[in-house]
């Protein structure tokens, strides 16, 4: 007995049947086209399909040349930078070199510098002993001369000194015993061991003479200071100074420049008629103390006042007013020591000079 089963099925399921059947029918429809159009144009196709692969190659081909290129620009970037790099780098080693030549150097100089320094030092200090040797037997020689031991001077006493002994004498030094270039003098200058004239190099100091030089900057400085004022104050310092001369001896030449110029301004000349006389001022008076200074004495040779001296300084007429390298000198109270005109030239007088120059010329 056959049953047949009859499903009810709602009018919406069934819609969906059919929809899906007729999308399967229109599917089949298509591909048998596709198959037909397949086989009917398959040259065609082929030919389109290899067309599509030269093109994709073609374009390929492009994109691996690009790539291609594009490194190469890449690898002559990094080739470039890394030359560049190198270049630096190379420089900066040939910089830290020469730093580490030039710290040597330096190094290397600062230590020749020291060297050099303590070799001067030590040399100073060599100098400076055998100065005070001869300075300690000078006075000890001189302390038995003027005991009364001789007559006669000792020979340590007579050797003079000479900065330039192969060279012309400075006429300069050889008139005022100064010297505007000091011992730099291209001449020579010869210091005598002793003498009857001493000289103390800037012992008298007054504003109008240190003070001289600004009146080219400052006009009004020197307002208040006039020649009068300078030459009262010289008369104080002369009464106050003379007299401590005398007291070792008859002094028979007393002069103080007012002269501008550093190595003649204030300079002092006194000179005795015994040189005995002269030695115990000297070991008397040197290195004492005077208004805050301390005085040095030196022996000195002038060989004629005259000539020393400026001849028209006292008549006003000197071209080179008070900068002139000859002696400008302070007029004396009452006078004093200015029979310098009528002297004669007094090497002939000294023998003592004489003695010290043949010693010099016996010692070289």
């Amino acid at each position: 007995m056959n049953m047949f089963v009859v499903i009810k099925r709602k009018h919406k399921e069934w819609r969906k049947i059919a929809k899906r059947e007729r999308r399967r029918r229109f599917r089949i429809q298509k591909a048998r086209i596709r198959e037909y159009f397949a086989k009917e144009c398959s040259q065609e196709y082929e030919k389109w399909l290899k067309e599509q692969d030269n093109l994709e190659k073609f374009e390929y081909d492009q994109i691996e040349k690009s790539n291609m290129q594009e490194h190469a620009k890449w690898m002559e970037a990094e080739k470039n930078t890394m030359e560049q790099w190198n270049i630096l780098q190379e420089r900066k080693r040939h910089q830290l070199q020469e730093y580490l030549q030039q710290e040597a150097k330096l190094k290397l100089e600062w230590e020749l510098e020291q060297k050099r320094k303590k070799e001067a030092e030590e040399k100073l200090k060599e100098i400076e002993e055998e100065k005070k040797k001869q300075q300690q037997i000078f006075m000890s020689k001189l302390e038995q001369f003027l005991a009364g031991d001789s007559t006669e001077p000792p020979p340590e006493l007579l050797i003079s000194h000479e900065t330039r002994p192969n060279v012309d004498n400075c006429p300069f030094f050889l008139k005022t015993a100064c010297c505007r270039f000091g011992d730099q003098c291209s001449r020579n200058h010869r210091y005598p061991g002793i003498s009857n004239v001493l000289l103390a190099p800037n012992f008298y100091v007054h504003f109008g003479l240190n003070n001289s030089n600004f009146s080219e900057y400052d006009t009004d400085v020197m307002l208040e200071y006039e020649d009068s004022d300078t030459q009262k104050e010289f008369l104080e310092f002369f009464n106050d100074v003379l007299p401590e001369f005398e007291k070792f001896g008859r002094v028979t030449q007393f002069k103080v420049c007012n002269n501008y110029e550093k190595h003649l301004r204030g300079n002092t000349y006194v000179e005795y008629a015994e040189l005995r006389c002269a030695l115990a001022a000297y070991r008397s008076l040197h290195c004492r103390w005077y208004g805050g200074r301390q005085l040095s004495l030196q022996f000195c040779f002038i060989d004629s006042w005259k000539n020393a001296i400026c001849g028209l300084a006292s008549r006003r007429r000197c071209p080179k007013g008070r900068a002139c390298n000859f002696l400008h000198v302070f007029r004396n109270p009452r006078r004093f020591y200015e029979d310098y005109k009528f002297e004669h030239i007094r090497s002939v007088n000294m023998p003592h000079f004489k003695k010290n120059v043949s010693i010099v010329k016996q010692l070289t």
